[in-house]
């Protein structure tokens, strides 16, 4: 009987997990890991394996190693009719949104409660150049073209949901100013409002400047 593969939901949930508990584990303190490795006769068996996590620059708990994409195949699942096909569509959308959304909720939550300041966990322009890179010529070699699909749609969902957040110089800052006129029956001083884009789009660049460098030293290691 064949196993179903994870979804990307439960794939992603498995990695925050992991990564969550690593990061829990105290200074000091080991880590018993059981990984799935291939044997050279096609058979997989669990090595147990003990790591240390080390502290990292912004101190957060890290083991050294780095998450890089493990495509094998994509199976292609056919709509029975055009509703179905939307059904499926929104589905999978609403799987991807969902799980983006949690993770970044629980990156700002660790960044609100000092865990790091999450540049190390967030991939810029040039990170995210380099993961594309990896999927088409993962699936250049199994001339399977629907990962980059996937990879598209997953970039865009994280752009929506990103943009969608409630702060100012996003869209999602923008609606809240309307909501807030709403609320309150008056229009927000334009002067306040620019100076408060401004300073959030200043942090927002200089955000985007972390990850660019967390990108780069990644690369060079």
């Amino acid at each position: 009987m064949a196993t179903r593969s994870p979804t990307v939901t439960q794939s992603q949930e498995a990695i925050n997990g992991f990564i969550s508990t690593i990061r829990a584990t105290s200074p000091g303190e080991s880590l018993s890991v059981s990984i799935v490795k291939a044997a050279d006769d096609g058979s997989k068996g669990p090595v147990n394996v003990v790591l240390k996590p080390q502290l990292n620059a912004d101190k957060s708990q890290s083991i050294g190693v780095m998450l890089s994409p493990n495509y094998v195949r994509t199976d292609k699942v056919q709509a029975e009719s055009i509703t179905d096909a939307f059904a499926k569509a929104s589905k999978a959308t609403s799987d991807i949104t969902g799980s983006t959304a949690r993770s970044l909720l629980a990156l700002l939550g660790n960044v609100v409660m000092g865990k790091g300041t999450g540049s190390q966990a967030v991939s810029g322009p040039i990170g995210l150049l380099k993961q594309g890179s990896d999927v088409v010529s993962t699936a250049a070699s199994g001339r399977d073209i629907s990962a980059v699909v996937g990879f598209a749609a997953a970039i865009s969902v994280n752009l929506a949901v990103v943009n969608s957040l409630p702060l100012p110089a996003l869209d999602g800052g923008q609606l809240a100013f309307v909501l807030a006129e709403g609320i309150a029956g008056k229009k927000i001083d334009q002067k306040r409002q620019e100076e408060i884009n401004a300073t959030a789009l200043f942090l927002l660049l200089a955000f985007s400047l972390s990850t660019a460098v967390g990108d780069v030293g990644r690369l060079v290691k």
